[in-house]
């Protein structure tokens, strides 16, 4: 194998992701007798359940060029949405199909700002979080929902055999994402907007559908993690997703999908999912302050951001002297 090949296969590829979980993994179990245990390792895998969820619906908002920062505020209110109707006495059902219409809502909400309005993502979606928080505010106050039922809690702690039904949730969540993105037509038009929004719009591609689907496939896996978070937890209060907004848009940069729009996939956004969350249980079992724990957040997404523009200057120095040899 060549030095160019190889430099493709681990790079851009994103080889060099699962090396870097495997490193983490050796690093951790060398320094905590903790993180192999099934204790541990169950709470791993339930914490990159949620995130996973998060980071697989918004991966199409970023691959068309945009971003969808009202993940938290949807997600908090969903929960809250759902532990309310709980709290009221209705069937879990009707909970679930309340909080899920509430993330359908919001993702049409955010599809009409940056598809007919035409305000920017980055700010439209910012603004739509504090509407989503200041109405979980006004249904929950200071209030906290708990003592759900049997039925749905087991949605967030329950087990088929030994896996734990929250990853089987996180899975299927993942592998549809998967189908329509990497296999659908739909899928592939996200990507060709991304790339070129213009150049997509006079090839047929009606960029306003897909704006409007994206975010409410954000939205929706939003509300689906507000529901599950409501289950693990067995409580539903306002804010209860804001720590998971910047850990959802760090996995999908740093699994390799661009900023820029139209490069990325599933399966990096997995890669990314799992590292975030090794190293926020990395920091927890080296007993790291919280309030310092956003800092290292922050740093892995500056740094993955600086990855990605040097990767794309990279590759635009080859295409240029491809061009000219």
């Amino acid at each position: 194998m060549n030095k160019e090949k190889a430099y493709s296969l681990f790079f851009e590829k994103g080889l060099y992701r699962i090396m870097i979980l495997v490193v983490m993994c050796v690093l951790l179990t060398c320094i905590s007798d903790s993180f192999l245990s099934l204790s541990n390792i169950m709470n791993i895998f339930r914490q990159a359940s949620i995130l996973l969820i998060l980071a697989v619906g918004a991966t199409g908002t970023i691959l068309a060029k945009g971003i969808d920062l009202s993940l938290a505020g949807v997600m908090s209110l969903s929960g809250c949405v759902c532990g309310y109707v709980l709290n009221a006495g209705y069937p879990v059902p009707v909970a679930i199909l309340a909080a899920l219409s509430v993330g359908i809502g919001f993702g049409f909400v955010n599809g009409f700002l940056v598809g007919v309005v035409k305000i920017p993502a980055f700010v439209s979606t910012y603004g739509v979080k504090y509407i989503a928080n200041g109405l979980a505010l006004m249904l929950m106050g200071s209030n906290i929902f708990f003592g759900f039922p049997e039925s749905f809690l087991f949605l967030g702690v329950g087990f088929l055999g030994p896996v734990p039904v929250l990853v089987i949730w996180a899975l299927i969540i993942t592998a549809i994402m998967y189908v329509f993105l990497e296999r659908s037509k739909f899928g592939h038009q996200i990507y060709c907007v991304g790339a070129n929004s213009t150049a997509a719009f006079y090839s047929g591609i009606s960029t306003l559908r897909t704006y409007f689907m994206v975010h409410v496939i954000s939205s929706t896996c939003a509300a689906i993690a507000g529901i599950l978070q409501a289950s693990r937890m067995n409580a539903a209060q306002a804010g209860m997703g804001e720590s998971f907004q910047m850990l959802a848009v760090a996995s999908i940069v740093i699994g390799g999908t661009s900023m820029a729009g139209g490069e990325g996939n599933v399966i990096g956004g997995i890669l990314g999912a799992l590292i975030l969350t090794l190293i926020t249980n990395g920091m927890n079992l080296l007993n790291i302050s919280s309030q310092a724990q956003p800092l290292v957040t922050g740093a892995v997404i500056v740094l993955a951001v600086f990855l990605d523009v040097q990767m794309k200057h990279i590759e635009g120095k080859k295409a240029v002297k491809a061009a000219i040899a």
